[in-house]
């Protein structure tokens, strides 16, 4: 390449990016060093181009800024990403109410009913029509029959009458209040009332709850115990859900072993695959355990693939990130589209995530209290959107912090503290002592993670903290 080659490319990307962060005050390049011109192209093909998965370019398999270093998403950011990356799944299902249960409506659930379907009585009580209360003191009423639930009075009430009536059953036609028993006085065929009742008092109208036509669950809603009355009252059988999502995952590594085995020396037992099969079981999906698959590259190429067949998530837990000393990051360079990112959090540095064959794939860190944060943070919200939930960011509290917390500034902490309320109802949040993320100690102590600001350092006792409860994942 001649010298003025190289200087029209160079002026050509200076024109077409007119990006500062090439360009800025007109770089100064040797155009004897092939490096130096490489960096620049580069860096304008990585400012000018993405991924068709919407990922941000890598560089050696991992995230790098604009200058070529080496870079750490925020949570905020990864979360971003992963949603603008999952696809909900289509394929639906009809299912009687009660076997639906835990399932996301796929459709509208519109009320062919008026709920209540006519105007009762909220309160046991005498039916009576508010025109007879003409402000006297004291009104006298004859009680000319009972209207109970199933059974309503069907007669005509006249002036002067009323009728004895339960909780849920229906008003009479001519009535429009309902004086509660505690506030009459029964004597045989009559009830003496005071004149200070209110006209329509402790009457529920038709429709009230849910009107004839109205949506009464949308399509995106996962179904909860309530749901289930809720359809029930409209008279609603069945419901058209989405199926559940098929999460696949499994352990690499020669040194695990499953239980039951006997441990070789620099053997542990695999404990990754036993909390990630309770927190899926919580998250209520389809779990597809493929074990312990051994340091084999051809094995583990396999699994994936067959996972990718069978699954709608992959996940898998250590190995995944680059530099290890196994085959999975090898793998999934050659069958799928996955990013390896450093994430600002602690623990849970490392994680990959993209598609082996159009599948979402999550790479998972090995340690055990870094698998369940990340699972916690990441793989939870992904489901929920396979599902085709809305989901929603965790429950965040302000809780005062009983002990002095060691942070670095860097990355956001998420240390495991125990949520309490004090007598008085104040929120204050213990830790569970060491950190470490092999300390599965301290995630089975918990039920919060106390977390502190990607930019603060140590903690105070006394000082107010987020912290994060534990949903029924954990």
């Amino acid at each position: 390449m001649n010298h003025q080659s190289t200087l029209a490319i160079i002026s050509e990307l200076d024109h077409e990016t007119r990006s500062e962060h090439l360009f800025t005050n007109k770089q100064v390049i040797d155009i004897n060093h092939i490096n130096a011109i490489k960096n620049v192209i580069l860096n304008y093909l990585k400012l000018i181009f993405m991924p068709a998965t919407g990922l941000p370019m890598t560089k050696n398999n991992d995230c790098y800024d604009n200058t070529g270093k080496p870079s750490l998403l925020t949570v905020k950011q990864t979360l971003e990403l992963i949603k603008n990356n999952i696809s909900s799944i289509r394929q639906t299902q009809k299912l009687s109410i009660r076997d639906a249960l835990g399932y996301t409506l796929a459709e509208d659930v519109t009320s062919s009913i008026n709920v209540p379907p006519y105007r009762n009585s909220a309160m046991d009580g005498y039916a009576i029509n508010s025109k007879d209360l003409n402000g006297a003191s004291e009104i006298q009423l004859k009680v000319i029959g009972s209207s109970f639930a199933g059974a309503p009075f069907s007669g005509k009430v006249s002036a002067c009458e009323c009728v004895r009536i339960m909780t849920g059953a229906m008003m009479p036609d001519d009535c429009d209040t309902v004086v509660m028993q505690e506030d009459a006085v029964r004597n045989e065929d009559s009830i003496r009332i005071s004149a200070q009742h209110k006209a329509d008092q402790n009457v529920r109208h038709a429709g009230e709850d849910i009107q004839q036509g109205a949506v009464v669950l949308s399509a995106g809603k996962q179904i909860s115990p309530a749901d289930l009355g809720l359809l029930s009252s409209i008279g609603v059988a069945e419901v058209v859900t989405a199926r559940k999502p098929v999460v696949a995952f499994f352990s690499t590594g020669d040194e695990l072993k499953s239980l039951g085995e006997t441990l070789e020396s620099g053997q542990i037992y695999d404990s990754n695959r036993y909390t990630l099969f309770g927190m899926l079981k919580k998250m209520d999906v389809e779990i597809l355990d493929l074990g312990v698959i051994a340091d084999n590259k051809a094995l583990i190429k396999e699994t994936l693939e067959q996972a990718a067949k069978q699954a709608d998530l992959i996940l898998t837990s250590g190995g995944a990130s680059v530099g290890e000393a196994d085959y999975v990051a090898e793998i999934l360079q050659e069958i799928g589209q996955v990013n390896f990112w450093k994430i600002a959090m602690k623990p849970g540095k490392p994680l990959a995530f993209g598609h082996i064959n159009n599948t979402p794939y999550f790479g998972l860190p090995g340690n055990p209290v870094s698998v369940m944060a990340t699972c916690y943070i990441f793989v939870q919200p992904a489901i929920a959107y396979l599902k085709g939930l809305e989901q929603s960011s965790h429950l965040s509290l302000k809780a005062k912090c009983l002990n002095t917390l060691k942070k670095e500034p860097g990355r956001t902490d998420y240390q495991r503290g125990v949520l309490k309320q004090t007598e008085n109802g104040e929120l204050c949040v213990d830790t569970t002592g060491m950190q470490g993320s092999h300390i599965l100690t301290s995630m089975s102590t918990a039920n919060c993670f106390i977390v502190i600001p990607q930019h603060s350092a140590d903690v105070e006792a006394g000082e107010t903290v987020e912290v994060l409860p534990f949903n029924d994942i954990l």
